[in-house]
């Protein structure tokens, strides 16, 4: 039993070093090669490389980490509140297009209030006791004594994803019931179902955490399962790679439609700029009209 834990330990370590180091490859790639004019390339590169970091954050244990684990991930947590308004960010600037100016400092301002509490607490030790040994954490009752803030913290962002997603879904309503009357070109018809299979995405995976993970630690009185985690992990990092493929095909079909919007519009300029007649036939009506003009004063 010990050597099937030993290799199911090593299993999940590999699996977040593996999900990081591709997540973080994907948003190398979208901030320098997938560049946009309304910068909205940034926000999605952000989005990627907070999942990278919330997939590194498995490799460490109690024997890797210079710190004892839960302070290390009490101290991580505020940069998980980022996720969800860059993943707003990025929607609104994609399918707003110009018409929309990011006001990221509005945004961030809980992740800031939060790291701020927590470093607060650990250097004065307010809820949370540093040195305590992770051995000591059984039950709900004793993360309590020892960190008080591995219990508010996840409830704080269970709160701040409903109400983003819900923001994002008015704004996709919305934009629905637009592009219904409006009749849109079909790049941003592209963005909008991109916008639309990338939230639902990320929704399912929140979903699946919340009933194997955040409702067995609130209701059971226990802390989180190894297998637990590594499922999600599992399903997250299936999830990027579905996302991966299916944005670089609309990548492709995009940079397709914008060539052929491109080329239609050099014809219409040359059609509108080229002259119906050559020079020697201009010259030849010319002549005509001017030999049928005496003839008529004639008559």
């Amino acid at each position: 039993m010990t050597e099937y834990k030993d290799i199911f330990i090593q299993a999940y370590w590999w699996l977040s070093l593996l999900g990081g180091v591709h997540c973080f490859g994907v948003a190398l790639y979208i901030r320098v090669l997938h560049q946009s004019p309304n910068a909205n390339h940034k926000s999605l590169a952000g989005v990627f490389a907070l999942i990278g970091f919330y997939f590194l954050t498995g490799i460490f244990t109690k024997e890797s980490s210079p710190i004892p684990v839960h302070l290390m991930l009490t101290l991580f947590y505020p940069i998980y509140f980022l996720l969800m308004p860059l993943l707003y960010i990025y929607s609104k600037q994609s399918l707003y297009t110009e018409r929309y100016q990011a006001n990221y400092l509005k945004h961030f301002i809980p992740a800031l209030l939060i790291a701020m509490i927590t470093s607060s607490a650990i250097l004065f030790r307010i809820g949370i006791k540093p040195n305590t040994s992770d051995d000591a954490i059984t039950t709900l009752a004793d993360l309590s004594h020892i960190n008080i803030f591995a219990l508010v913290l996840p409830c704080f962002i269970l709160l701040q994803t409903i109400i983003y997603f819900v923001l994002i879904y008015k704004l996709l309503i919305n934009t629905h019931k637009q592009n219904k009357l409006t009749n849109p070109p079909a790049v941003l018809d592209i963005n909008f179902r991109w916008i639309c299979i990338l939230c639902s995405a990320l929704l399912l995976n929140w979903i699946l955490r919340l009933a194997l993970i955040y409702l067995p630690f609130y209701f059971g009185d226990s802390t989180f399962l190894l297998q637990q985690q590594a499922i999600t992990r599992l399903s997250l990092l299936v999830t990027i790679y579905a996302l991966a493929f299916y944005g670089l095909h609309q990548v492709t079909r995009t940079a397709y439609l914008k060539g052929l919007a491109t080329q239609a519009n050099i014809n219409t300029q040359k059609l509108t700029k080229t002259p119906i007649l050559d020079a020697d036939e201009m010259s030849y009506l010319q002549d005509v009209i001017a030999n049928e003009s005496p003839d008529k004063h004639k008559d």
